[in-house]
């Protein structure tokens, strides 16, 4: 295995990906190698401090940002794929032969879809709070607009996607639905993209050539991530998927079910009053889980 830099980075311009590569001390999964990114939340502060904390239970951790950074869209429009495919080719040629994703929320869509596009390169996919088609594109520059085309491109192509079936971002009726519940919610917009997606724009997780873990809550009211992480396992199991693949669903925490204290959880009653602290404890569960699930990458 060639030698690293703890901490080295990665620049679209000089590497085809933007990313930070956090290395362990004691290498406790050798061979092995995990790339996670964060959600629309766009921002690489997260999925710095989620690396970290995989990189501390032993485990080298590639920090992948896909938006918002020099080089990448500044909207979640035909953001290409191309990226995290040289960001796995780079692990590989590093020495590692087993690569994985980790995605949380949009980043679940990107886990789910690369792995199914880059069977060669991705070895697993853990995805949290996923959905399961490939979404509709939108930008938030100007409050949250949608936009006619896809979320995702590969080689220059747009993925087929889901559309919401709208004209513009239903603001007022999120806005009513949130302050009515107490937390960020848009489960009504994407009800119908779960339950009536595009046939062409399903994820086609059967693709993907490693295990596959799916964690969702049963209080995550941001999107149906339950209902999805269940079509994902349901299509597997129809294929005959050859892979380890579970689903593990908890009672507690938000929509960002993530492994840090992170000021973003608050915005769900999931970690929020009497749920804090089962929530926060159902989210480092998902930790264990997830580092048990990497233990079994063969």
């Amino acid at each position: 295995m060639k030698k690293m830099n703890p901490n080295a980075a990665y620049r679209v311009k000089t590497d085809g990906f933007h990313g930070e590569l956090f290395c362990p001390i004691q290498d406790a999964y050798p061979g092995k190698a995990l790339i996670c990114f964060s959600g629309s939340d766009g921002k690489f502060e997260l999925t710095r401090r989620l690396a970290a904390v995989f990189q501390s239970h032993g485990l080298t951790v590639l920090a992948l940002a896909y938006v918002m950074e020099e080089g990448l869209p500044d909207q979640f429009y035909h953001v290409p794929i191309d990226t995290l495919e040289a960001a796995t080719k780079r692990l590989h040629d590093m020495g590692y032969e087993k690569v994985g994703l980790w995605g949380v929320s949009k980043g679940a869509e990107l886990a789910l879809t690369a792995g199914s596009l880059l069977p060669g390169l991705v070895n697993a996919v853990a995805a949290v709070a996923p959905v399961s088609t490939v979404c509709q594109g939108f930008t938030k520059k100007k409050g949250i607009m949608l936009l006619p085309g896809s979320s995702w491109s590969f080689h220059g192509e747009e993925l087929p996607y889901t559309s919401f079936g709208l004209k513009k971002f239903p603001f007022g009726h999120v806005l009513r639905k949130s302050l009515a519940a107490r937390e960020l919610t848009m489960y009504d917009l994407y009800l119908p993209v779960v339950q009536k997606p595009n046939p062409a724009a399903v994820i086609k997780v059967e693709k993907i050539a490693g295990p596959v873990l799916l964690i969702s809550s049963r209080m995550d009211t941001m999107w149906t991530s339950e209902l999805a992480a269940e079509q994902v396992t349901d299509r597997l199991r129809q294929h005959d998927f050859p892979y380890f693949y579970q689903h593990l669903r908890y009672d507690y925490g938000g929509h960002l079910f993530v492994p840090v204290e992170f000021w973003m959880t608050k915005l769900f009653k999931g970690d929020r009053g009497e749920n804090r602290e089962p929530g926060r404890k159902a989210r480092m569960d998902s930790l264990a889980k997830t580092l048990e699930f990497i233990e079994k990458w063969r």
